[in-house]
């Protein structure tokens, strides 16, 4: 199910078949996973549990898969998910691309997706982003978002310190 739309990409429930792709891409990365998950590279049975966990295979919420419209392959993960970082019940947005994808504006392409379907279509009234405080590319995507750094704070998963970003949507 496509859950949006963008020029160049979409992002859509996983499938079955892209466990394997996603370990490829993602999982076995070193460099995407210190950026994104902060641990040491997961052998495939551990990836293949965590995407079952924790990604989204039929809803509108949850980390699914990002598509190359023009190629129609995978090169990430990304979604809206619920959190309550801030003791309230917020939305982030977030985005893993695969390496090979990075540097061609489709975190700022999908991240505001993101935003527009967490505004238009969840209607809440602000929206967050984290990050790791090494990942630079991230951080200068969220700012040029238009989310501003509000705190550090440590995640109860694996993921450790992150700095959380906002933005809180006008409403006129």
């Amino acid at each position: 199910m496509n859950i949006l739309t963008t020029n160049r990409l979409h992002l859509r429930t996983l499938k079955q078949n892209d466990i394997e792709d996603i370990y490829k891409k993602i999982f076995s990365q070193k460099e995407v996973v210190e950026h994104t998950f902060g641990k040491e590279l997961l052998n495939f049975e551990q990836a293949k549990e965590f995407i079952k966990n924790n990604c989204n295979f039929n809803n509108q919420l949850g980390l699914s898969a990002i598509i190359e419209t023009k190629t129609q392959k995978l090169i990430g993960l990304g979604g809206v998910l619920k959190c309550n970082y801030l003791q309230e019940e917020d939305y982030e947005f977030g985005f893993i691309l695969c390496k090979e994808s990075w540097g061609k504006g489709y975190a700022t392409e999908i991240g505001q997706a993101q935003i527009e379907f967490i505004k238009d279509i969840i209607k809440a009234p602000r929206v967050l982003a984290l990050a790791s405080p090494q990942n630079q590319a991230s951080i200068h995507t969220i700012k040029k978002l238009g989310l501003t750094y509000l705190k550090d704070i440590k995640t109860k998963d694996e993921r450790g310190v992150r700095e959380v970003y906002i933005n809180n949507f006008c409403t006129t």
